[in-house]
């Protein structure tokens, strides 16, 4: 009998730190998901507000005169032990928003700092953290 249980809890080691680690990932994974989305739909819509996180988007919606018809094209992750690498590209028909000056800068602002109000991330010394993994974004706006 205690022959069995050991190789029970032995077999449940084994696997639910693995099983921890997948969940964390899909986690940080589709919280940055939801922001951007916050982002993207702030942008298009074109109505400002001074509430947080949004403000950090206003300086980029000043120098909008059209509606940036901003979409996403790829989200792709890259996870190690400690590290969650994220890359996404947005694009836009109209190359005058995707060359704005500090547009990509200003939605990761906007990303992180939602993050961190609304999705229990930490922010130390500009880094993100989720679950004990650095959270890395990296955005990148074209046509």
């Amino acid at each position: 009998m205690i022959f069995i249980l050991s190789i029970l809890f032995i077999g449940l080691i084994m696997i639910v730190p693995s099983y921890t680690d997948n969940n964390t990932n899909m986690m940080i994974v589709s919280y940055v998901r939801s922001s951007l989305s916050k982002a993207i739909d702030y942008l298009n819509t074109g109505v400002m507000t001074d509430d947080e996180p949004y403000s950090e988007l206003n300086p980029i919606m000043r120098n909008i005169t059209e509606n940036p018809h901003l979409s996403l094209k790829s989200l792709t992750s890259e996870e190690s032990r400690n590290e969650v690498n994220i890359t996404v590209t947005l694009s836009t028909p109209f190359r005058s928003i995707a060359n704005l000056t500090n547009l990509n800068e200003s939605i990761k602002a906007f990303v992180e700092k939602d993050l961190v109000q609304n999705f229990r991330f930490t922010n130390n010394s500009d880094t993100l953290y989720y679950g004990g993994k650095e959270v890395n974004i990296e955005i990148v706006v074209g046509e």
